[in-house]
């Protein structure tokens, strides 16, 4: 497998590049079931393997946040070996390697496309410093699911958390401190839910999680994990939980809000103001 296109490709290749019309329908294909991304980029390369009977497809993009990026032919695995033999020169690199230059620098730049626009959604609706969803993402899944839950009785429980004595420690020991017991709680957060939940950032310290097809004990099971978590990760951080659950509490999205920020406080032994 040798390297057919990338970016020391000579300039009179690049400005002749083009999107074959198989790439070309490929994209419309894509973007009739899916929004352009990560799937758009096998699906090229499965297309690319048919049209010229290819043994193995390697595609190499770069972005500007998270580097080099590699996709394999049938999302095989990419050893160290061949991945340190490739470099993180984007490009498409095949085996055998009989597909024009052109061909490939189109394949490259609407693969390169496609990653972008995956990475671009995916910051859209994450926080950025935890990579777990953000308030906006937070507010869209709390109107879905109460919606699913005034329509068909489905139940879905909501927890708010925040952390005690977040300011002290910004105060005390500075933001960077802050900054990562967020991320690690973030992450604990994360490891302490099932597949179909949410777990969403929403403030400076406040956190939410929606629990799908939950009636309420499941809230226990989840906190009794985070700290779990926590205390595996040697963070001992202490926080406060305020539930609510639908259609028992409510399927109105901002009363169930409200309920588990107030259940929150008054844990807290506090009102909100």
């Amino acid at each position: 497998m040798v390297a057919l296109e990338s970016d020391d490709t000579p300039r009179a290749n690049l400005r002749d590049n083009h999107y074959e019309p198989w790439l070309f329908q490929s994209m419309l294909d894509e973007l009739s079931v899916n929004e352009l991304g990560i799937g758009f980029v096998y699906s090229v390369m499965e297309a690319l393997a048919r049209r010229y009977e290819l043994r193995d497809v390697i595609v190499n993009l770069s972005h500007e946040s998270f580097g080099a990026q590699m996709f394999r032919l049938d999302g095989q695995a990419i050893g160290a070996d061949l991945a340190a033999r490739i470099g993180t020169a984007p490009g498409v690199y095949c085996d055998p390697d009989i597909v024009p230059p052109e061909e490939l620098g189109a394949v490259r730049t609407a693969c390169q496309l496609a990653l972008s626009l995956h990475l671009a959604r995916f910051s859209a609706a994450h926080d950025p410093l935890t990579n777990i969803a953000n308030r906006r993402t937070f507010d869209s899944s709390l109107d879905a699911a109460a919606a699913r839950s005034a329509r068909y009785g489905w139940a879905f429980t909501l927890l708010v958390l925040d952390l005690n004595g977040f300011k002290t420690v910004n105060d005390t020991l500075g933001h960077a401190i802050g900054d990562d017991l967020l991320r690690q709680f973030g992450v604990a957060m994360r490891r302490s839910v099932r597949s179909g939940d949410v777990v969403a950032r929403i403030g400076g310290d406040e956190f939410a999680v929606i629990l799908s097809n939950a009636d309420g004990f499941e809230a226990t099971g989840f906190v009794d994990r985070l700290r779990c978590n926590l205390k595996s990760a040697s963070e001992l951080l202490e926080f406060s939980v305020g539930t609510a659950t639908s259609p028992r509490d409510s399927t109105d999205p901002t009363e169930l809000f409200r309920v588990a920020d107030a259940r929150l406080y008054e844990k807290k032994g506090l009102t909100r103001s």
